[in-house]
């Protein structure tokens, strides 16, 4: 009985921390969608920031091949939207 106690702690911390962590991953999603709406009628200092905050990295290969990694999945991007 008391190991399934503190199986049930346990869970219920990680239920907890996964709960926090969704939060402030809405929270990030909502900030970004944000700057979507309002990246059309900004400067140009303001559009490198914005994008500086969406994407981590660009590495360019061979035959000119680019790749950009974002900050984001597009899982994460698309179920902000529905």
């Amino acid at each position: 009985m008391d190991a399934a106690e503190q199986a049930l702690t346990t869970a219920r911390a990680k239920l907890e921390a996964e709960a926090q962590n969704a939060k402030e991953t809405k929270a990030q999603i909502d900030e970004l969608l944000s700057w979507a709406e309002c990246f059309d009628k900004v400067n140009t200092e303001t559009k490198h920031m914005i994008m500086a905050r969406l994407i981590e990295r660009v590495d360019l290969g061979d035959g000119y091949k680019v790749h950009i990694k974002f900050k984001i999945s597009k899982a994460q991007f698309e179920g902000a939207q529905q």
